[in-house]
């Protein structure tokens, strides 16, 4: 017993000078978290185009703001609010949550994926200042001793110091000082607390929660923050509700960079990608232009000159009470590649930090492409399948309401090939088309080219609740066709892309390589790694066919519109919403992708004039963009046809499969069949449901308004 006891104590002490000798040289593996200082925090980002050569932005010495500041003059409200949003228990627990971790573990495996951390304060500092964010459990094993020798070699309000100068808060601010003199201009010792639980939301999300480019989001997060601080005791419900009610006023840095709104969509996906552009010294070479760039921003300035409020063109876009502002965006349909990215007119102006190419507009017609592509794809139809533009109104019940929808001038057009019905954009056969395979399938359709139509939230009192890109297909109507749930540009042009490569989706790609500043590799993308069949080709080439056949959209838009090119072959549509909130066209060639919005950017009284048609406000700015961009580019440069494509006469094409369809399937048109009435109306067609105003009967549009 003795030889055995002393046996089984030998292995024991063997055991533990091993796990002692395993921790030493665990600990002594840590980086030293000995000599922090606030003020040494530095770093510059260089990020140019794609050739290397022009600098878009030096992040770090040029643009951005950091100040570091001592925490007894930060405001102590601010304060508060970082401890109850971030680590309630950061004053009393040892720089480690254990039942927060366990928590988020369990939250994570009911979400099947990472859904958070559990992560105090310290955690978050030793994680920003220390280790690198690939989400493995020996990173997060350091992080937690990291933590712990943190809460044991500095005091809480040394960390708490440390934390408030390193977080990001947006808008090229890093560290509370910076953020509260660039969102408000004032010191941070100065805040008050509806200021204080604004910024203390935004070091989770900098981007998503930041209140000059997301303000709706931005006071969802507010409100978080302030129900924490009730939790925690810091604040009075009465205190919440004045804070709630205090209106604020936010400002942004002025910025000098070139392409500022794609420089900020970059350093987002820097972030995204685990990196800290300003503060870490890297080199980015990004997919954009520079050249074509420039071309999108003049063509942007240039379109807006046109729509401007003044003697020779007030027909158009003229908003004299509201605020217009504008977007382009350009994509290479071979790589998902952003070219050119012109995210408002002028990023200094009131308004111009937004970036309308990445925010939910309403589309219009422009998303009837998708609706179509989907019914061809089922064989439900084909190009010169007869749809019934009739009645009108076409009536639409379900459990819930009763919808009316019309066309753009009352009327309906009698019986037309499915083609023509799309290229003059008639809403009453788009919802027929629709409906002939049902919304959900269309938006499965959608959704399978990343194009995600929002479901707009609403609160009890009926407040804007926030949006829902993944909603049931149930909660969707058919309006959805007609633009009625908002997408970004960006995703748009970027679903429109998928025709353009002939079906290939891309996932959109800003950063093409990412290196440190020994040029060694960080990161390197590749578009064959964000590639996936999204579409039968041969769908994408009869969409192509369609939307570049001038003939299809003449009863309408008039032969010769600014949605045709005399010199070479393009793929276009427009879209308008009910009201005349936002126009927009997009565009497709084998080389190229684009999108242009223009809209008013004020609240939902204000609209651009009656007749701002998507045809007359934004695809002029498309013409003038294409033909530039493209100027070296043959004009006869277009598709050749797939496999499982036959064509028929006047340019149809049907899938070899499909090549007849006598009837839409639900569809019902009178007998004897109406003839289409003669005359000439504006373009557009395409709110998301009801008409607009009647239109003034205006001569065949050109590319400039062409009446008064």
């Amino acid at each position: 017993m003795l030889r055995g006891l002393g046996a089984v104590l030998a292995v024991l002490l063997v055991i533990g000078l091993a796990a002692d000798a395993y921790a030493q040289s665990f600990f002594d593996s840590l980086p030293s978290i000995q000599g922090l200082d606030s003020a040494a925090f530095a770093g510059d980002t260089l990020i140019t185009d794609s050739s290397g050569k022009t600098v878009l932005a030096d992040v770090g010495n040029h643009g951005d703001h950091r100040l570091a500041v001592k925490l007894k003059d930060v405001s102590p409200v601010a304060v508060q609010a970082t401890v109850a949003i971030e680590d309630k228990g950061f004053y009393t627990n040892p720089g480690i949550d254990f039942q927060g971790i366990v928590r988020a573990a369990f939250d994570n495996i009911r979400a099947g994926h990472v859904v958070g951390g559990g992560s105090t304060i310290t955690q978050q500092l030793a994680k920003q200042q220390f280790l690198t964010p690939d989400q493995t459990v020996t990173r997060k094993i350091k992080e937690l001793a990291l933590a712990y020798e943190l809460s044991q070699t500095y005091s809480k309000d040394q960390i708490m110091e440390l934390y408030l100068n390193k977080s990001f808060y947006g808008s090229q601010s890093y560290g509370i000082e910076a953020a509260s003199e660039s969102y408000f201009q004032v010191p941070a010792s100065k805040l008050d607390l509806a200021q204080s639980a604004m910024l203390a939301g935004l070091p989770q999300a900098p981007t998503e929660w930041n209140p000059v480019l997301h303000p709706d989001q931005a006071k969802l997060r507010q409100t978080e923050v302030l129900r924490a601080m009730v939790r925690s005791n810091f604040i009075s419900q009465e205190d919440m509700d004045k804070a709630l009610a205090e209106k604020l006023n936010y400002y942004a840095p002025v910025n000098r960079y070139k392409a500022p709104h794609f420089v900020d969509y970059v350093l987002a996906e820097l972030r995204q990608l685990g990196f800290q552009p300003g503060i870490q010294q890297l080199n980015v070479k990004t997919t954009l232009d520079w050249t074509m760039q420039q071309v999108g921003e003049s063509t942007v300035a240039n379109n807006m000159s046109r729509i401007a409020c003044n003697a020779r063109h007030s027909n158009y876009g003229c908003d004299i009470r509201g605020v217009l502002s504008s977007g382009l965006v350009a994509i290479d349909p071979h790589t998902g590649d952003f070219m050119v990215m012109v995210g408002s007119p002028n990023y200094n102006s009131d308004g111009g930090q937004i970036n309308y190419t990445t925010i939910p507009r309403n589309m219009g017609s422009s998303m009837k492409p998708y609706t179509y592509g989907a019914v061809i794809n089922a064989r439900a139809a084909t190009v010169d399948t007869p749809v019934y533009d009739g009645p009108s109104p076409l009536i639409y019940k379900d459990a819930y309401s009763t919808t009316k929808i019309y066309n753009y001038d009352g009327k309906t057009h009698g019986v037309l090939p499915l083609k023509k019905a799309m290229g003059n954009s008639l809403n009453i056969a788009a919802v027929k088309v629709e409906l002939s395979i049902g919304v959900p399938s269309v938006l499965s359709w959608m959704r399978g080219m990343n194009v995600r139509p929002r479901y707009v939230i609403a609160n009890r009192d009926g407040s804007f609740g926030g949006y829902d890109a993944n909603a049931p297909s149930d909660e969707y109507g058919p309006s959805l066709t007609l633009g009625g749930y908002p997408i970004t540009l960006l995703e748009h042009v970027d679903g429109i892309a998928t025709y353009a490569d002939m079906g290939v989706y891309h996932s959109p790609e800003a950063v093409l390589q990412v290196t440190d500043s020994h040029g060694k590799v960080l990161y390197s993308t590749h578009p064959d790694q964000r590639a996936r069949a999204a579409v039968d080709p041969g769908v994408a080439f009869i969409m192509a066919q369609i939307m570049a056949d001038d003939q299809n959209r003449c009863m309408i838009f008039g032969c010769n519109s600014a949605l045709h090119w005399k010199d070479r072959t393009v793929a276009a549509k427009t879209g308008t919403t009910d009201n005349f909130k936002d126009a927009v066209t997009v565009a497709f060639t084998p080389d190229l992708a684009v999108g242009l919005w223009v809209g008013d950017i004020k609240d939902n009284r204000f609209t651009m004039i009656s007749g701002s048609d998507g045809v007359f406000v934004a695809s002029p700015g498309v013409h003038e963009f294409v033909s530039r961009a493209l100027v070296n580019v043959p004009g006869n440069r277009w598709y050749t046809k797939p496999p499982g494509v036959v064509s028929g006469p006047n340019n149809s094409w049907y899938l070899a499969d499909t090549t007849k369809v006598d009837k839409l399937p639900g569809d019902n048109p009178p007998s004897p069949t109406p003839s289409a009435p003669a005359y000439v109306v504006p373009p557009d067609p395409g709110g998301p449901v009801l008409a607009s105003p009647v239109p003034t009967v205006c001569p065949t549009p050109s590319i400039l308004p062409p009446c008064h």
